[in-house]
């Protein structure tokens, strides 16, 4: 398989995770809060690897000085939602 045959079957399994993540949050498939903060999770894990995509599709550098500031953005977002559910838990107990 050449490069760009590769990169067309990364996108259509990107395509697949996305989809199914989204049917997952927006029919509540996922029973508790942490779950639905997983998926948001991998949802951003998903932009990421659409940004390495792009800058593999394209050869702009530009994309992947996005996709580490995402990254870095993603994971505060991730430790802080985190921390505020596991302190909203404590709080109910």
């Amino acid at each position: 398989m050449g490069a760009p045959m590769k990169l067309v079957v990364a996108l259509c399994v990107l395509g697949l995770f996305i989809a199914c993540a989204l049917i997952a949050l927006i029919y509540r498939r996922l029973p508790g809060r942490a779950d639905r903060l997983v998926a948001v999770d991998a949802l951003s894990s998903c932009a990421l690897a659409a940004c390495l995509i792009a800058a593999a599709l394209s050869g702009e550098t530009a994309f992947l000085d996005v996709a580490i500031g995402f990254a870095l953005v993603a994971f505060l977002g991730t430790v802080s939602w985190a921390s505020a559910l596991a302190k909203r838990e404590e709080d109910e107990k």
